[in-house]
């Protein structure tokens, strides 16, 4: 990965992320692409995107948030090609990897993820984040000029089911706060998942 600095925005050239197909793919839920710019928020931070060219993309952040949070969040620093080397085995992972090339596996906050994906259950994209959006305004810390973190375990736990009801998110709502009560008692404890191996 090869970056520089201009202005407010952050360069990252000899890149294979395609901005859009990653953040619209499925895997995350809070970033809206308006004007051809990207603008969503992750780990509580906003972040405004856009994709410079096929193999170049700019991040509007500070050189500090860049390599501590955002290249991280974007797996910019990935051997996709590696990757692809290895599966490249059959037909059938070529044309996934034919149709999937440009996506990044973003590295999300695990407690974000894990309520985003229990609201994802029979839903649809459209829906899923706009439950999501409702989630943060209701719930989470104003960030910015009507932008909202993403809420902790104990807020929802909090919130019960009658605070969670104003999300619409239906039959969700219970698993949501069985997960925030199994994170918020230490139950549960996220970070500790990747440690663990495999089996």
């Amino acid at each position: 990965m090869k970056y520089s600095i201009n202005g407010n925005e952050i360069i990252i050239t000899e890149t294979d992320i395609d901005l859009k197909k990653t953040f619209d793919c499925g895997q995350c839920f809070r970033f809206e692409e308006r004007d051809g710019i990207f603008e969503g928020v992750a780990f509580g931070k906003l972040l405004r995107c856009r994709q410079v060219g096929k193999d170049s993309i700019a991040l509007e952040c500070g050189e500090e948030d860049f390599l501590s949070l955002w290249s991280d969040f974007l797996d910019l620093e990935g051997d996709y090609g590696q990757a692809k080397e290895f599966l490249s085995f059959d037909k059938t992972m070529l044309d996934a990897m034919a149709a999937g090339s440009g996506i990044h596996i973003m590295h999300q906050d695990p407690w974000e993820t894990l309520c985003s994906f229990i609201i994802s259950q029979n839903n649809n994209i459209p829906r899923i984040k706009k439950i999501i959006s409702a989630l943060c305004t209701f719930l989470g810390e104003e960030i910015g000029d009507g932008v909202y973190s993403f809420p902790t375990a104990e807020k929802i736990l909090a919130a019960g089911e009658e605070g969670l009801a104003p999300i619409k998110s239906g039959f969700r709502a219970k698993y949501l706060l069985d997960a925030a009560k199994k994170v918020a008692s230490g139950k549960l404890v996220l970070e500790a998942l990747k440690g663990l191996d495999r089996e």
